[in-house]
């Protein structure tokens, strides 16, 4: 295996311990923590795939909108990304105080990045992995 795909299939395993950290956290109600880690697997999913097609990580940015069109994602990956782009803290936290943010969103809302977390993921596995998604 290329050092390359090492490092993509890395930056995936990342990605999928985060879906896996956002759920532990939704089961615990922190729904803000679960939606955060629901934006940080779709990110690191783009860069596995970015590795996986260029050989090199986007440049640095949270916007998922943008690092989605980098990689050029399908239509519907683009709107689980826009789903999932406001939870990243710096953007949720610039209307919302830390000790605020779970009980500002609901366990539905929680569950739905997870979804879209997962779709984004499921994805990026055939394109980093190489096999068809689930």
């Amino acid at each position: 295996m290329q050092p390359t795909s090492l490092e993509a299939l890395s930056i995936f395993a990342e990605a999928a311990q985060d879906l896996v950290t956002a759920g532990l956290e939704h089961s615990l109600g922190r729904h803000f923590a679960c939606l955060d880690a629901c934006n940080q697997s779709a990110e690191k999913a783009l860069q596995a795939v970015m590795w996986a097609q260029y050989g090199h990580r986007a440049p640095y940015t949270h916007d998922l909108a943008a690092l989605g069109a980098t990689v050029a994602a399908p239509e519907e990956i683009c709107a689980a990304l826009a789903a999932l782009t406001p939870f990243h803290p710096e953007a949720f936290y610039a209307h919302t105080t830390p000790e605020l943010a779970d009980d500002r969103l609901s366990a539905e809302e929680a569950a739905a990045g997870m979804v879209q977390a997962r779709q984004v993921l499921r994805w990026a596995r055939h394109l980093v992995v190489g096999d068809h998604p689930m």
